[in-house]
């Protein structure tokens, strides 16, 4: 039987990150994500070898062609990761770009704005036809968003309905929310939707599976709590490295820190951009944050931390992206009691992936005295965790995508649902 409903992995088969999903029904065609491949980049590309541009990217396989991306009428991008969101700037502006969120997407084009290289790619043209998806509404594409918990928000699946076939991309995604204040953001998510439509029938499921093959110790919001309680409890000075993008990780360290009756020094100004962005959208108060005295020149809502606010480490602790939390180490030290201290690194998949090099982190807090800890907070699904996710979506067909080991994603899941 011929289906009229086609789908093309041009990227994410047997690795991950760099995910492009093509598909065609009928006289429609449309992309889920048009990643940037890190594992070809890091192979062509470092420190003294940079991009000459998103054309040569695209020559050289590191983002899809240009041929997968012409013709298309629109392009859904699930989550501001670059190995999914790719360059914009060099899109058609024929091509149709909806995105989960135009107010995350501005924070981008402030951050990348004045960027001297290819980075200035990741921004769409003014001429770009942007759009931002509308949660639980089919568009005139027949794909609605759903929104999942990730290690970046706001993140969304896409659910399209063909003429003959439905498809599930789900993107990145993991099963639990860390806390409850999540919750009050994203208060309907893909798993709300498929417990609310038993019924629906999921034809194609292409479905992550970063974590499968890994062995990753499965870490949970009780396990993170566990560790952070065990830090505070020692009254004793206190590092913590979250990626920006990390909004539910931040608000479970958020939530410990009060109640433990210590402040939150942000020393990061993406993250703090990002913090009074969605505090804002969400009713959440600012107060018991501090912006950091490096963060002194930057204009924010967050109260600046005063000599007096630093003066006992025990009293607070600093929150920054990985090397940004080393800076304030090395400023700090001479000033702030931070010997003896600890530092906890909660990274998940994708800063090893983008090549974050957490090593030379590592060497400078041990040069300052401060014991770190990393505990990987995944930003995905765990391999027994599978078994969940089919038992909600009930798939006829499954396409492994964003993993090394889909072979092994299949087996599981044939186990799975016998």
């Amino acid at each position: 039987m011929v289906r009229l409903v086609e789908v093309e992995v041009v990227q994410g088969r047997n690795e991950v990150g760099g995910t492009c999903i093509r598909l065609r029904d009928r006289d429609v065609t449309i992309l889920f994500d048009q990643g940037l491949r890190f594992p070809a980049f890091k192979r062509l590309y470092g420190f003294r070898v940079r991009p000459r541009g998103p054309l040569e990217l695209r020559s050289v396989g590191v983002l899809p062609p240009y041929e997968v991306v012409e013709g298309a009428e629109a392009l859904y991008v699930t989550h501001f990761h670059m190995d999914h969101l790719g360059l914009l700037g060099d899109l058609p502006d024929e091509l149709e770009i909806r995105v989960p969120s135009i107010a995350s997407l501005e924070l981008l084009e402030e951050w990348y704005r004045d960027s001297p290289d290819w980075t200035s790619y990741i921004l769409p043209r003014y001429s770009a036809r942007l759009r931002e998806v509308e949660p639980l509404l089919r568009d005139r594409n027949n794909v609605v968003a759903l929104p999942v918990p990730h290690s970046a928000y706001p993140s969304t699946s896409y659910l399209y309905f063909g003429s003959d076939e439905t498809l599930l991309y789900t993107g990145d995604l993991r099963l639990w929310f860390l806390t409850d204040a999540v919750e009050k953001i994203c208060p309907y998510s893909l798993f709300s939707y498929l417990e609310d439509n038993p019924d629906l029938k999921v034809d194609k499921l292409v479905i992550e599976g970063t974590n499968l093959g890994r062995p990753v110790t499965p870490i949970t919001g009780n396990e993170l709590r566990f560790t952070l309680r065990a830090m505070l409890s020692l009254k004793a000075p206190l590092l913590i490295a979250v990626h920006r993008l990390e909004l539910d990780l931040l608000l479970a360290v958020l939530e410990e820190l009060w109640s433990y009756g210590r402040a939150a020094v942000i020393a990061s100004d993406k993250l703090l951009d990002v913090v009074v962005l969605w505090f804002t959208k969400a009713g959440f108060q600012l107060t018991g944050l501090l912006r950091s005295p490096s963060l002194a020149d930057k204009p924010s809502r967050v109260e600046l931390a005063s000599p007096d606010d630093l003066r006992d480490p025990s009293s607070f602790a600093v929150i920054a992206d990985l090397y940004e939390l080393v800076d304030f180490a090395r400023i700090a030290g001479g000033e702030i009691e931070l010997k003896g201290g600890f530092a906890l690194l909660l990274t998940s998949e994708h800063e090893a992936e983008e090549g974050v090099e957490e090593s030379v982190a590592i060497g400078w807090l041990r040069r300052l005295g401060i014991q770190p800890y990393r505990l990987r907070v995944s930003g995905h699904y765990y391999a027994h965790e599978l078994r969940r996710l089919l038992e909600l979506i009930r798939p006829e067909g499954i396409i492994p995508v964003h993993t090394e080991a889909p072979d092994l994603l299949l087996d599981l899941a044939r186990r799975f649902r016998t």
